[in-house]
């Protein structure tokens, strides 16, 4: 019985997640929430205090989803650490050309839409930038371990450098509707490590 309440509960928060990712939080309705995961109101607030708490939920729900792409490539140890970032970098290119250049992160939608709105989903916003960051201040670390960084590059800015001009490219890829913007974005990533590797040379 137990499983079966967790189960219903995350069909509700990815179903409801994919509605938010699609049209935003404060336009999606808790009435579309229900009809789209096919359960009346009780059953919503008997896994949920309010669409805030909700809110929370899938905010976790795309944490730990993008947090899994990150970890995939950015820990592959197969492939030197810049290698691994570009491999990330791949991954989000292709994955926005093949859906139209649509869409965008969620984190990054909900942190424009929410960050002003509701002090609790922001403090969960920043816990999943300051995560993801993190994960790419690692893999710069081991960049620098293994020489093809300098050692005296500041890992955490340069991370957050790093996330924070993704994040912004892909807010002007919707405005573009292309992954120009990514592109452009990736060119000056790459002329920027290449030439603190030079210093390292």
């Amino acid at each position: 019985m137990a499983t079966a309440k967790i189960n219903t509960r995350e069909e509700i928060i990815r179903k409801g997640a994919q509605l938010i990712h699609a049209q935003g939080y404060k336009a999606t309705g808790l009435q579309q929430i229900l009809d789209v995961a096919g359960i009346p109101k009780g059953s919503f607030y008997f896994y949920f205090k309010n669409k805030d708490d909700f809110g929370c939920a899938v905010i976790d729900h795309f944490t730990l989803t993008i947090g899994e792409v990150f970890i995939s490539h950015l820990g592959d140890v197969s492939v030197t650490p810049l290698e691994r970032l570009n491999k990330l970098l791949d991954y989000y290119e292709s994955a926005f050309r093949k859906s139209g250049a649509t869409l965008g992160c969620p984190i990054g939608n909900l942190s424009l839409e929410l960050a002003d709105a509701n002090e609790e989903l922001r403090k969960r916003l920043q816990a999943a930038v300051e995560g993801f960051v993190t994960q790419i201040e690692a893999c710069l670390k081991e960049a620098k371990k293994s020489k093809q960084l300098p050692a005296g590059l500041h890992s955490a800015d340069t991370a957050s450098f790093i996330f924070h001009g993704l994040e912004g490219a892909i807010l002007h890829m919707k405005v573009a509707k292309s992954v120009e913007p990514i592109r452009t974005f990736r060119r000056c990533l790459s002329t920027y490590l290449e030439g603190n590797n030079k210093k390292n040379a």
